[in-house]
């Protein structure tokens, strides 16, 4: 008979969210491994559908879709998921226009720079389907050799 489980429920979310990232960082891997820039096409097109649905449920919470509101969105989110790590994320209101969220630790241990930019389609699409009106990109980041990432909000370019 198996011992009595005495962790607490802080201990069990952060254990089972680790669980849950490596076994998708796990299923990444092996869709990179087997079918190579297709496989980062498929990752790129599942979190594009997984940020449909997150936009379409925010959509219905969020009071106003300006870019502070939805750059605190995307940090609730990045929050929720760095399994309660103090100061994991720290949003920078650049400018009116301008906002960078950095984390300084990849909740994946993303090595590849171009898996990255495939896993965060679901950040660009929850932006972007947000907020038309605003763009989504990476800066530094840790993967391509940075101490941090940056994830960029900017009010899009009426002039591009």
């Amino acid at each position: 008979m198996p011992d009595r489980d005495d962790r607490t429920i802080e201990q069990l979310y952060r254990s089972a969210v680790s669980g849950l990232y490596a076994r998708l960082k796990s299923n990444y891997d092996y869709l990179y491994r087997k079918f190579g820039d297709e496989g980062l096409k498929l990752i790129a097109d599942m979190s594009r559908e997984y940020g449909l649905s997150i936009a379409e449920r925010a959509s219905k919470r969020l009071k106003n879709n300006n870019i502070d509101s939805v750059a605190g969105y995307l940090l609730r989110i990045f929050s929720t998921v760095s399994r309660g790590e103090q100061d994991f994320t720290e949003l920078v209101k650049i400018n009116d226009s301008r906002v960078v969220i950095k984390a300084k630790e990849c909740p994946l241990h993303f090595t590849d720079s171009q898996m990255c930019l495939a896993h965060t389609t679901m950040e660009k699409t929850v932006v972007e389907e947000l907020n038309p009106d605003l763009t989504y990109g990476i800066g530094k980041s840790i993967p391509a050799g940075d101490s941090y990432c940056e994830h960029i909000i900017e009010i899009r370019s009426s002039g591009g």
